[in-house]
């Protein structure tokens, strides 16, 4: 009889069989915004230069403990020195890796990489998209496993990602409540003011209805008032008032109309015509001094 061969299975062969099939590529694409691609990888894709130029990588982040990154000069690089390790407070770099891959995913593609592209390099990606793309952290990970499915934070970083996204949320709700309340501050003041301006309107229109009833009752019973007890402040001294004499009086006569009574035996015509000539003759003094300053400026205009 023949014998049955014996299989002999170890554990970790067995789990390596029962693992979903994982991405063979040294880096792929998880992300991508206006025509930008944000990259997660290991360490051979970052020491690959043509395969860099290949992909339009232009600046790459490192968050790995050994040295052994050969990149070109042209290419932007953040080395993050950290290991693999639970009790590692991967937490500090979070916001500078998240503004390092927001600032250059403006003009480039990035790649962020570990020395497998597992656990440190997706802790870091993971917290640029909590912060800046308004992931959570679940959506995050099925986001990234989705594009590489080996992707997998130590229990240690999962506990400081869980701390990052309670902590953005926070900023986030204090954020909208400060502008919630500025807006009504605003809003408050806006309608004060406005209120203020409707009270002064208000009071105008009171006083114009009090004015215009006073003016409807005047012309109504205009008879009945005397208009001698009305004066009216000078704004202008006419030319007939500074050429008046003491003997010269300003009257009036019962119906209000004033009148000059002259107490000289001259015609009135002939004083009007001694105060238009004196009048014509200032006039011309004043137009030959014009015209000596004209001639004047003609003169210094053609020297210089």
């Amino acid at each position: 009889m023949s014998k049955r061969p014996e299989v002999n299975l170890t554990c970790n062969q067995l789990n390596f069989q029962c693992q979903q099939p994982f991405s063979r590529s040294p880096m792929n694409s998880v992300f991508e915004i206006e025509g930008k691609k944000l990259y997660l990888g290991n360490i051979i894709a970052a020491n690959d230069s043509k395969y860099l130029q290949k992909n339009n990588v232009g600046a790459v982040l490192s968050i790995i403990d050994t040295s052994d990154i050969k990149l070109d000069r042209s290419i932007i690089h953040l080395w993050i020195v950290a290991e693999d390790r639970e009790d590692v407070q991967i937490t500090r770099y979070f916001e500078q890796a998240a503004n390092f891959i927001r600032d250059h995913l403006k003009h480039t593609n990035v790649l962020v990489h570990c020395y497998a592209g597992i656990s440190r390099s997706s802790s870091l990606i993971i917290a640029y998209l909590i912060k800046y793309a308004g992931f959570s952290l679940k959506e995050a990970i099925t986001k990234l496993k989705s594009q590489r499915p080996q992707v997998d934070p130590n229990d240690g970083f999962m506990e400081q990602l869980k701390q990052f996204e309670f902590k953005v949320k926070n900023s986030k709700l204090t954020k909208s409540e400060n502008r919630t309340n500025s807006v009504c501050k605003f809003l408050n003041i806006s309608v004060e003011k406005n209120n203020n301006q409707c009270q002064q309107i208000n009071n105008g229109i009171q006083s114009f209805n009090i004015y215009s009833r006073l003016n409807t009752t005047s012309n109504n019973k205009g008879k009945q008032i005397n208009l001698q007890n009305l004066t009216l402040q000078k704004t202008k001294i006419s030319f007939l008032d500074k050429t008046q004499s003491p003997n010269n009086l300003s009257t009036s006569n019962k119906i209000g109309k004033t009148f000059i009574s002259n107490n000289f035996q001259e015609d009135p015509f002939k004083q009007y015509q001694k105060i238009k000539n004196s009048q014509n003759l200032f006039n011309q003094q004043i137009l030959g001094i014009k015209n000596i300053f004209s001639q004047h400026g003609r003169f210094h205009s053609q020297n210089y």
